[in-house]
This record gives C-alpha cells, sequence and structure tokens, in this order.
C-alpha cells in the first residue's frame, strides 16, 4: 500500500473535497465512485509515506479541535498524509458512511471520534479485515473490551467537578448536569455522572437535581441550561459537559442575573470561557488536553502500521482555569 499513497492520496483528497463543496453526504463506496470525483476536485496536502483519514465531529467545540489540531501536528514526523472529514456531531450515521468510504479506499488508516453508542468493537473488526489501521479516540472507551482506545477520562472529570461544587457549596449543593450530545442511554450510568456523584460524596445531602442532555448547534447549552434552571428552581450549580455548553450555561445566569447564586463548573478553554472565568460567572473550567489525544493517535497509528499490537487504553490529562489561580496543572 506505502507505494501507492501518492496516486491513492490524489483520488481520495479529491472525493473528500468535492464531497464538502457539494455538501454531499456520501461519494461512492467504491473506488470506481472515488475515481469518477477526481475530475471534479484537486488533491489536498503533499504525498507521504501513509494515507490516513481522520473523521471528527466539526462542533465548534474546543475538544474537537484540539483532537484535529494534535493530529495536523504530529501526522509529518509520522510520515501521514491526513484527509480530515468534519460532519456534525449529531448525525453519527455521516461518520459511518465516511468510515466506510474509508475501506472502499483501502487508505492506510483511519482515525475516527467515537461515543459511547457507536459500534466500535465491531468497526475495528472490519478493518482489520480490510487491512485498514482503525485507531478510535473520544471521550470514554465504548462497552466491552477494546484495546488502544485513547480518550480524555470523563469519569475523573466528573470526580474533579464534583470535588470543586462540593468544596463551594459544601451539603447545600443542589446540581444540574449538562451531557454531551451523541451519547446514549441513562444518564446514571454515563462515566460524566458517575464521577460527579463520587466527586460529591464527602458532602452528605449534595445532590444532584437533574440532568439533560445538550442538543446539536451552538445555542444547545443555553437551550439546556435554561431548560435545567426553570425546571428546577433549586438549582445552585450546573455542571457542563462541553466548551459549547459552559459558554450556554454562563450566558443564561447572566442573563436571568444569576450569577453568584449558581456556581458553573465548565470544560474545556476557549477565550468565552476565559473571560467568563475572569469575571467569576463560571468559578471554574476542567480543560482537557485533547490535542495529546490527537497526537497519542498518530503515534498509535504509526505502531500499529508497523506491526505492533494495539496498546492500552489511554486517558489523556486536565488541567483546572480558575480565576483566582489561573491555570492549575
Amino acid at each position: 500500500m506505502k507505494r501507492f499513497a501518492r496516486p491513492l492520496s490524489f483520488v481520495f483528497a479529491a472525493a473528500f473535497l468535492v464531497a464538502t463543496l457539494l455538501n454531499a453526504s456520501l461519494v461512492g463506496s467504491s473506488r470506481q465512485a472515488l475515481a469518477r470525483a477526481v475530475a471534479r476536485g484537486s488533491s489536498v496536502g503533499p504525498p507521504e509515506r501513509w494515507l490516513v483519514v481522520a473523521i471528527i465531529p466539526e462542533a465548534g467545540d474546543s475538544f474537537f479541535e484540539g483532537l484535529v489540531e494534535g493530529i495536523a501536528r504530529g501526522a509529518p514526523e509520522a510520515g501521514m498524509a491526513v484527509l480530515f472529514h468534519r460532519y456534525p456531531e449529531s448525525e453519527p450515521d455521516e461518520a459511518l458512511r465516511w468510515f466506510e468510504t474509508a475501506l472502499a479506499a483501502r487508505v492506510d488508516g483511519v482515525i475516527m471520534y467515537t461515543s459511547g453508542d457507536d459500534p466500535v468493537s465491531e468497526l475495528a473488526r472490519r478493518a482489520r479485515r480490510e487491512g485498514v489501521v482503525f485507531v478510535p479516540v473520544g471521550r470514554d472507551p465504548p462497552p466491552g473490551t477494546l484495546a488502544g482506545f485513547i480518550g480524555s477520562g470523563s469519569l475523573r472529570q466528573g470526580r474533579e467537578a464534583g470535588r470543586i461544587i462540593g468544596e463551594g457549596l459544601g451539603s447545600a449543593a443542589r446540581v444540574g448536569v449538562i451531557l454531551p450530545t451523541g451519547e446514549g442511554g441513562a444518564s446514571e450510568d454515563e462515566p460524566l455522572y458517575r464521577g460527579l456523584a463520587e466527586g460529591l460524596s464527602p458532602w452528605p445531602g449534595a445532590t444532584i437535581m437533574a440532568a439533560v442532555r445538550s442538543g446539536a448547534g451552538v445555542l444547545a447549552g443555553e437551550q439546556a441550561a435554561s431548560e435545567l434552571v426553570r425546571a428546577n428552581p433549586g438549582i445552585n450549580a450546573l455542571f457542563c459537559g462541553s466548551s459549547v455548553d459552559t459558554v450556554g450555561a454562563a450566558q443564561v445566569v447572566v442573563d436571568l442575573a444569576l450569577v453568584g447564586r449558581v456556581l458553573i463548573v465548565g470544560t474545556d478553554e476557549t477565550a468565552e470561557i476565559g473571560r467568563y472565568v475572569d469575571r467569576s460567572v463560571v468559578a471554574a473550567s476542567i480543560v482537557r488536553d485533547s490535542p495529546w489525544i490527537g497526537g497519542e493517535a498518530v503515534r498509535s497509528f504509526a505502531a500499529l502500521a508497523e506491526g505492533k499490537e494495539p496498546g492500552r487504553n489511554l486517558e489523556a490529562g486536565y488541567y483546572i482555569l480558575t480565576a483566582s489561580d489561573g491555570a492549575q496543572k
């Protein structure tokens, strides 16, 4: 496959470019369909030793932008030509269609964001049968056994949020949770929720009052936070699972004149979150090292492509952004 990376990079990159420009959901499922797209597009990026497709959501969320940053930064050193396909996180079927396209094109590898309700083990088996290296990344590994997943460790993140809220409000804490979109199952079963409950446990009486799942779009967090606060007037803390939701919750607290009355613990770091932290609208934000996840995905691909077995699952570190202390490692 290595000696074909240059021409295949041209063909496959052209197909991805045409699909993006035309807003098509899928460009064929075979080499013939990809080849027909060449006449309408152009190559993307220089040829390298390996051709890898990265399938990552496009959600205006800093976590996903960090994944892209880490992959792009590590690719040249690994000799990878990377073709990124971005899709709405609320439309996971589109990601699966691009996975099928990648297998049909016989690329060297796929780095793919996966959530808890994706059939990740089956995707890994299918890729292996086709001789394609598959590297899953995301927040948390899927149910069951899957070696080599690289994620952010939501359980630890939830525990940290519980500790911060507990130290701020003690046993009086009444918490509303905004869970990220793209997950399935009961809220109580998710690592983020379970970690929060564990983090609050040293304070008897501290309670998670309600949890909602964020929807799609930049206003989803604002809608979810408004729903939580209005339906549960006793809430005095909000824990947000993404940067988009953190910004939305902060805006709701400002609009409803609840600054100082509702403590917000957010996720990740953007310029807007930084301003809310500086103004004490957001008490703290737990910033996950998603660029590290992207970089580790590149290193994992390189090792697997050279014939090594998948390693253990990995979790990224984090730091806490606060107004009083700055970024605490």
